[in-house]
Formats: C-alpha cells, sequence, structure tokens
C-alpha cells in the first residue's frame, strides 16, 4: 500500500505516523504555504468548553488515545511532545462561580474540574477579584516541535516532498500511489474533489508575551483561563489567545487581533508586559463542528483528513488511527 499525504499539519504527521504503522508507504507533500493553523496552535487539549463549562465531544474516548499517540512519537523522535498540566479557570462572575460549581458537583465531571481558593503562582500576576476553577485533565501537545521534528526526519528519509500541489496532477499521481489523502488544512476550501464540504473557516491570532514586571516567585506552570488562554511556553514567555475572525483578507497578523486580545489581558493582569511574538493560523471548521474524513465521490482513490477545527489536537491521534486502519485492510 503506498499513499501520498499532501499537508504536513497535525492531521497529516499524524496520519502518516498511524499509516506507517499500518505498514503502508507514505509520502508527504507539503509547500510550508502562510496561514498554517497547526504551526500556530498552542496545542491545547481541554475537557471543557463555552460558556456553560461542558464536556468536549466525546472526550473520554479521545483522551486516552491523544496520550498514548503524543507519547509514542516522543520516544519516535527523541523529543518533548506532551505536557499534562492544570488549568486555572478565573470565574469572573457570581454566576459563573456558580455554574461551575455546579458543574464540579456532577459525577461525570468529577474527574476533570476542580474548586480553589488558591490561584497559585498567578496569584502574583492577577488583579483583584476574581473566583478560581481548576481544570484538572488538560493537556498540551507541542505541536511546532512536532511538526517540525517530524518532518526533518521524513526529509531524511527521502520520503518528504517540499512543493505546493497543483490538482491537477491528481490522476497522474494516482498511477503510482494506491491512495491520495488531502490534509491541506483550509486551503481545501479550493479543493475540486470534494465540491460537497461545508467549511467554515476561520483566522485565529495569538501573542507571545512575557511579564516585565517585578516577580519575585517562580513564574506559573500552569495554565490560565478566561476568555483568553495563556499557555507557558519556557524561557518566561507564555501564549496567549486566540480570536476568531470569520471574514478575512489575508493569512497575516493584524492590529485587531493583536488589540482584541490585548484589551482582555489587561483587564486580567496588573503585572506589565511585552510582547515578543505575533502569529497567526487559519482554521479549518467544518459547519458542523465535526471533522470530514473519507473518499471522494469522484474518485474513491482520493481521501480528505480534514476540518479539526480548534480541537485538533485532542482529535486527530484518534480519527488518524481510524482512517489508517481503513485504508490498510485491503
Amino acid at each position: 500500500m503506498s499513499i501520498l499525504i499532501i499537508g504536513q499539519g497535525i492531521a497529516g504527521t499524524l496520519l502518516a505516523s498511524a499509516l506507517r504503522q499500518q505498514g503502508a508507504q507514505v509520502h508527504i507533500a507539503d509547500g510550508n504555504l502562510t496561514g498554517s493553523s497547526s504551526v500556530a496552535a498552542a496545542g491545547i487539549i481541554n475537557p471543557v468548553t463555552g460558556k456553560r463549562f461542558v464536556k468536549s465531544w466525546r472526550f473520554d474516548e479521545f483522551f486516552p488515545v491523544a496520550k498514548e499517540t503524543y507519547q509514542q512519537l516522543e520516544q519516535e523522535l527523541g523529543i518533548q511532545i506532551w505536557e499534562e498540566r492544570p488549568t486555572l479557570r478565573l470565574l469572573g462572575t457570581p454566576e459563573e462561580a456558580n455554574d461551575w460549581s455546579i458543574r464540579c458537583a456532577q459525577p461525570e465531571y468529577n474527574n476533570h474540574l476542580g474548586e480553589t481558593d488558591d490561584p497559585g503562582a498567578w496569584g502574583q500576576y492577577l488583579k483583584p477579584g476574581f473566583r478560581f476553577g481548576v481544570i484538572l485533565k488538560s493537556a498540551r501537545a507541542n505541536l511546532p516541535l512536532l511538526l517540525s521534528s517530524y518532518r526533518e526526519v521524513a526529509r531524511q528519509t527521502g520520503s518528504f516532498f517540499e512543493k505546493n500541489f497543483d490538482y491537477q496532477e491528481t490522476e497522474a499521481l494516482l498511477k503510482d500511489y494506491d491512495q491520495i489523502v488531502f490534509c491541506e488544512g483550509w486551503r481545501a476550501t479550493a479543493n475540486p474533489y470534494f465540491p460537497e464540504a461545508q467549511f467554515r473557516v476561520s483566522k485565529g491570532e495569538a501573542l507571545i508575551i512575557k511579564f516585565t514586571g517585578q516577580i519575585t516567585a517562580t513564574p506559573p506552570s500552569d495554565m490560565l483561563k478566561k476568555t483568553m488562554l495563556l499557555v507557558p511556553m519556557g524561557d518566561s514567555t507564555f501564549w496567549v489567545g486566540s480570536t476568531y475572525r470569520w471574514h478575512f483578507e489575508d493569512t497575516l497578523p493584524g492590529e485587531e487581533g493583536r488589540d482584541y486580545i490585548l484589551g482582555y489581558l489587561k483587564e486580567m493582569f496588573e503585572v506589565p508586559f511585552e510582547i515578543v511574538r505575533h502569529v497567526s493560523g487559519i482554521r479549518p471548521t467544518m459547519i458542523d463542528r465535526r471533522p470530514i474524513v473519507g473518499p471522494s465521490t469522484l474518485n474513491p482513490n482520493v481521501l480528505i483528513f480534514n476540518g479539526l477545527g480548534t480541537k485538533g489536537s485532542l482529535l486527530a491521534p484518534f480519527f488518524a488511527k481510524q482512517l489508517a486502519k481503513e485504508l490498510c485492510k485491503a
């Protein structure tokens, strides 16, 4: 079984890994185009979502697969990808605090959420007036490190092509490969093999910041969430994001996204900070917010693995394994 994967974001990378475990011969083509959401993302895995703190879709099924997958890749690549760390959840109103307490009391949330009066190391940074909850089963997958490391290994073994793909090449390439799988992120909106796919892409922006005020204690190692999420990145820097823009003119970071994030940060923190970097990416979200996985109606040997949206770190490992098993059945 020989398979060509188009795109080396989180979907393409994990699918390539899963296919190789099934014994397939895999090549990856990626032109390193701008706007990749996998490169800009913090790789967060969060068991709850939204203002009502609802458990993420099939979280208890997906989480152990994600953990196993990333830890296996750590061993293969000799890098650290997987970090389980709690998230301090800021509760800004009595209503939010009450909703959080109700969730914590429900049996299905016992292992995921908790309550606390202690903000820990974040206390020296925050403005007064917040109440706190704890997200116990949250994690981060270091996607930029994973993607760059996997690409280097694939390049060294001759299985990576750095090129932009032309859809007109598809039929000719199927003479050399049994199947082609498109994992091209938001650019799939222009893919002629999947005209029925209902994408609703969004632009997300994030800041990498560094606190510059007088801090006496060790910087926080836990993540922090309110409207914005803060993720420790090492070297006393923090990833902060992210924004959602459904209409945009380009893939680049912009002043509007920066100012939106800064507005929330100034509501949260007393300690000054500086911007180290400003990043952006285009999320490949589907209208129904579920991944799109499977063959084209125009050619069964052309497939798609896409639409992971904001939860790619959690969803990609499970669906990559499922798709790899299906493709290697024959």
